[in-house]
């Protein structure tokens, strides 16, 4: 046994279980009988064994010889067995081309086998692998059967995301926390005028959705979605931000006037809003003063609200309770806090043309604000026969439909200057951009401003911009000061609309992003187009629209119509062509009226869906 092939051996006795080796004697289990004159090749039934080859001897005994692998040709280096049902069969052919029986029986003569022949360069032998058809047949059928089911969980995996994408862009949710990212929100005004001469003394700040394709959303359609979500607060984030620095040109030639702007309870109940306030609030933009926070009677039975309440009174902050006479607050509580005003609630307002037993409650209310000495603002007041019992009852403002709808602060002013008193006309109607701050963007554009190119960013193309901490340098070197208060420039120029973030999505920050600048006439209300009264009216009226569900992809959209049935009606209702009838719908959808399902896209004369609003 001098032979390279051969690593240990064994001295073995057939149908014993031991067996004399290099190391003395040993267990082994019972070996198979070898052929008469031949060699038994095996490797057991672990995958990746080492080769076993058993050789009988005349006496009755065997040989049991445990090959080297490594010296062996390249298909015996390592045999990999499958199981030994005869699938696989080897065979090795020496110099005397002697057979060397291996795993199981030669494969059946009417069953194509595949065979392959390897010689090995070192040592004079041929191996021959023959392996059963049968083999593969069955491994190819459980590699399809998972094959499909993998192919089946994928589906359902992709099913079940574009499912769940689908769903969450229809949702209300989804759709503010877009707007939000886009800062589509725009701060509206509500003129407030002094009873009974009707002169402005300010407004009521109020949130507008000024949507990209339908134009101005009233909030009705999603307030009360922000409100349970948590939205709101930073939506009121951005509306006090926007409108402190657009209405301090007017604060600023009107120092008598107030604006109000609300509070919801998320915020009150931070412990960072008088830090924030102060931020926003600013001799620069819109100073405290002139600066009233409404907050309705729930959160002035909050203890931790009330807490925080007298703390902003304190720091000078004036309070006035919104909607007065709805909530649950009682007179010891009223009395208690620091209230500087009470705004009366709209739905008391409308029984004043009615005879209905609301009215000694507005008397009672008038008369517990005439005994506190807090000024009364009239909320809702819509006809001029309100107006004159509001004010031949010592009411002292008010506001409402009879004087002014909400209107972007551009229209504000120019509304205020009409109406104020000879000694605030002209002022009133001053730009909302003041002279510095336009003659700063200019200089930004000239050949001395601002680096503006095209740049690009993770394989993007953004054309026309400048980076935002380049820009804080700029106005630290022109301005001569300090970094932070370039920053505080830099977003007060973004309020004013001058700059913008070229996807919309953040504020001015003192970072590597990029902004544009913009012309200094102001949009971003985006009006609606002229009321389209009679045929919005007829819409939900409708009889011959049909409504119906669409199914579409995963999702069911239900009571919606499609842009082509849309088209149709009109054209039918008011023959006209298909092609005015289109005009007619994008005017409805970019008043409100109507709305794609998922509300990000424009009106389509094809199968696009849509709803009323």
């Amino acid at each position: 046994m001098d032979s390279v092939l051969v690593r240990r051996f064994h001295r073995v006795r057939f149908g014993a279980a031991g067996a004399c080796g290099p190391l003395g004697p040993s267990r082994h289990d019972s070996l198979p009988q070898a052929p008469s004159g031949g060699i038994t090749v095996f490797t057991g039934r672990e995958i990746a064994v080492r080769p076993m080859v058993l050789r009988s001897l005349a006496d009755g005994t065997a040989l049991l010889a445990q090959l080297d692998p490594d010296s062996l040709i390249a298909p015996l280096g390592g045999l990999r067995a499958a199981g030994a049902d005869g699938a696989i069969r080897i065979e090795l052919l020496g110099t005397d081309a002697l057979p060397i029986a291996a795993w199981g029986p030669r494969p059946s003569d009417h069953v194509e086998s595949m065979r392959a022949y390897e010689t090995s360069h070192l040592h004079p032998v041929t191996a021959v692998a023959e392996v059963n058809p049968a083999l593969f047949a069955s491994a190819t059928a459980r590699s399809i059967a998972a094959a499909m089911l993998l192919s089946l969980l994928v589906f359902a995996a992709f099913a079940a995301a574009t499912w769940h994408f689908a769903t969450r862009r229809s949702r209300m949710t989804y759709r503010l926390q877009l707007a939000l990212r886009k800062r589509q929100f725009e701060p509206f005004v509500q003129p407030i005028v002094s009873l009974p001469g009707g002169e402005c003394v300010g407004g009521e700040v109020l949130m507008r959705w000024a949507h990209p394709l339908r134009g101005i959303v009233a909030p009705g359609e999603f307030i009360d979605v922000a409100e349970r979500t948590g939205l709101i607060e930073p939506m009121s984030d951005l509306i006090m931000n926007r409108a402190a620095h657009r209405l301090a040109p007017l604060g600023a030639a009107n120092p008598g006037w107030s604006f109000s702007f609300n509070i919801t309870p998320g915020q009150l109940r931070r412990g960072d809003l008088a830090q924030r306030l102060a931020e926003i609030f600013r001799a620069d933009t819109l100073p405290r003063e002139q600066v009233t926070l409404e907050l309705t009677e729930r959160e002035f039975v909050d203890p931790v609200a009330a807490t925080n309440l007298r703390e902003l009174r304190a720091a000078g902050w004036r309070i006035a309770i919104d909607d007065f006479g709805t909530g649950q607050s009682s007179l010891s509580t009223i009395e208690q806090l620091p209230i500087d005003r009470i705004k009366i609630d709209q739905a008391f307002i409308a029984t004043l043309d009615e005879q209905t037993i609301n009215r000694p409650v507005l008397d009672a209310i008038i008369g517990l604000a005439r005994e506190l000495r807090m000024p009364l603002i009239a909320e809702g007041v819509e006809t001029a026969s309100q107006a004159q019992w509001l004010a031949a009852r010592g009411v002292a403002c008010a506001q409402g439909y009879h004087y002014a709808r909400p209107m972007d602060i551009e229209t504000f002013g120019r509304w205020a200057a009409e109406r104020s008193s000879p000694i605030m006309e002209g002022a009133a109607a001053s730009d909302e951009i003041g002279p510095a701050d336009r003659g700063l963007w200019q200089r930004m554009l000239s050949q001395q401003g601002l680096v503006v190119q095209d740049r690009q960013w993770r394989l993007q193309n953004f054309a026309q911009c400048f980076v935002g901490n380049e820009a804080v340098d700029w106005i630290v070197r022109e301005r001569g000061v300090g970094r932070r208060e370039a920053l505080r420039i830099g977003r007060r120029l973004e309020a004013l609309g001058l700059i913008t973030h070229v996807a919309d999505e953040h504020d001015f920050e003192d970072a590597h992003l990029f902004y544009r600048l913009t012309p200094p006439q102001r949009d971003g209300a985006a009006p609606a187009v002229a009321a389209l009264g009679e045929l919005r009216s007829m819409l939900y009226a409708a009889r011959d629209l049909e409504w119906r569900s669409h199914d579409r992809g995963l999702l069911r959209h239900r009571h919606c119509a499609t842009g082509r049935e849309w088209v149709a009606w009109i054209a039918r209702r008011y023959s006209v062509s298909r092609a005015t009838a289109g005009q007619w719908a994008g005017q409805l959808m970019r008043q409100g009226a109507i709305r794609h399902v998922f509300d990000d896209q424009p009106f389509r004369d094809d199968r696009t869906l849509y709803r009323l609003a």
